[in-house]
């Protein structure tokens, strides 16, 4: 009766030891598609009048890098809207078990949204939803790379229903030197 707790210890032990000795998983071609994001961007926009507040005129900088390890991506924004200064920080990712890109944002307004990405081509697909001054909202987003990957042209559509969209941004982010 004693043999087999000891049994069950050896054979968790070896487990481990084999799963330790295994060299670490690399990014594959999925992550590496982020790439395209990674640089230094000034944006210049403008804000559509709605349920997420007045319209205007929206600039900002971006400062996207690599997470050690290179399987997810973080951008860290800063910039000026109709709503006041704005900074936040967002991570991009691909989803292995899912099969899907994936995005997570957060900023000093106290916004937060996730969601999903799809890709077809040099256009990027982003839906999903968060929440701003105790409102919750669903997005979509498409963000089309230019030629050489240095510009990228952004719409966004926003719902408070998930039903009815309305615009609610637009504009372009240029890549600038690092």
């Amino acid at each position: 009766m004693k043999r087999l707790p000891i049994v069950t210890i050896s054979v968790a032990l070896c487990t481990t030891v084999l799963t330790l000795a295994q060299a670490p998983p690399k990014p594959g071609p999925e992550q590496q598609r982020l790439a395209a994001f990674i640089g230094n961007w000034t944006f210049a926009g403008e804000m559509k009048p709605g349920p997420m507040g007045p319209g205007g005129k929206m600039t900002g900088t971006d400062r996207i890098t690599w997470l050690p390890g290179g399987f997810f991506v973080e951008r860290r924004f800063n910039g000026k809207s109709p709503l006041g200064e704005m900074s936040g920080v967002e991570i991009l990712g691909y989803d292995s078990a899912r099969k899907t890109y994936t995005y997570n944002f957060f900023d000093n307004m106290g916004t937060m949204g996730a969601g999903t990405i799809t890709v077809n081509g040099s256009t990027w697909t982003a839906t999903g939803g968060g929440s701003s001054g105790g409102q919750a909202f669903q997005e979509r987003c498409s963000l089309t790379f230019g030629a050489g990957n240095t510009t990228l042209a952004i719409k966004c559509e926003s719902s408070a229903d998930g039903k009815t969209y309305a615009p609610f941004l637009e504009g372009t982010a240029t890549k600038v030197a690092k």
